[in-house]
This record gives C-alpha cells, structure tokens and sequence, in this order.
C-alpha cells in the first residue's frame, strides 16, 4: 500500500489548481480592464461636454427662447431735484429693469431727460424709452463697454412729464 502520492501525481492535481487560479486570474484582469476603460470612457465623453468639444454648436442654438436679457442701467439726476434717481429707480424695477447705479450728472442743468446708449444698442435704448414714454429723439450714443450697463438715463427738469416724486 502507498502512503502517499508520487510526485507524478503531484504535479498533476496541483497543476489543475494552477490552471484554475491562472484562469481566475486573467478573469478578473479582464472584468476589471474593462470596467475601468468604462469609466474612462464615461469621464472624458463628460469632461468634452463641459468644454465644448462635442456639441459646441448644438448648445448656442439651444438657448431658451423666451428668456428675456435683464436691461442694466444707471440713472444720474441732472436736475436737481432731491429724491429724482430714487423715484425713477422704483418706477424701473417695477418694470423689470435692473438699476445698477445712481448719482448726480455733471450738472443740474438738464432740461430734457435723455438716455444714452452705452453697448450700441439701440433695441435696449427703444424699450426703455417706449416704457418711460420718452421720445426717441432722445436716445444719444456714447459707448462704454467698460461701465457693464447698457444704458445710462440722465433725468432732466421735464421728470414731471414721466414719473412722480413722492411728496412733492
């Protein structure tokens, strides 16, 4: 009787656990190639997106269509009158019109109210004007791109003929 396998034996039920360890092995090395060149993958279709290389067209042209550009403007009382930038101002918001800035013009020599194209553009100039019922006469332009407003409203002594102050 044998106690004990040779060494021919050996080999041959050892070699079987080898050959399932080195399929596990490159099992494991492919599942694991495979979900990390997913995730690569997944990361730079992300990172082109982000930066406009695939698309880049697709997404100017997609911007809303009824979203309405916030007008900016700042308005300087060349009148005189105390409480005239305040009273504009409120008269503005509440039509949707975003007053950045207010001070004193100059001088407060200004007969006529008047507005001044700041980015050339003269659509922004028509509807605040319409909204304060301004003529369109004027609407002068001066740009200044480095002021970030579209227009600048300059109120003049005929204020009376577009909004009201409070108390007076």
């Amino acid at each position: 009787m044998r106690s004990g396998l040779d060494n021919k034996e050996k080999k041959f039920f050892t070699s079987g656990t080898d050959i399932n360890s080195e399929k596990n092995t490159r099992l494991f090395f492919i599942i694991t190639s495979s979900i990390l060149s997913l995730i690569t993958l997944f990361l730079l279709i992300n990172i082109f997106n982000k930066t406009g290389i695939f698309n880049s067209d697709s997404k100017q042209d997609s911007k809303p269509q009824n979203v309405q550009q916030m007008i900016q403007v700042e308005i300087l009382n060349g009148c005189g009158i105390a409480g005239a930038g305040n009273a504009l101002t409120d008269l503005l918001r509440k039509k949707g019109i975003d007053v950045v800035k207010t001070g004193n013009y100059r001088s407060f020599n200004v007969d006529n109210t008047f507005i001044i194209d700041r980015m050339n553009n003269t659509e922004t100039a028509f509807k605040v004007a319409d909204s304060l019922n301004l003529n369109k006469r004027f609407i002068i332009t001066e740009i200044n791109k480095s002021l970030f407003i579209d227009l600048t409203i300059v109120i003049g002594k005929d204020f009376n003929k577009y909004f009201q102050i409070s108390g007076s």
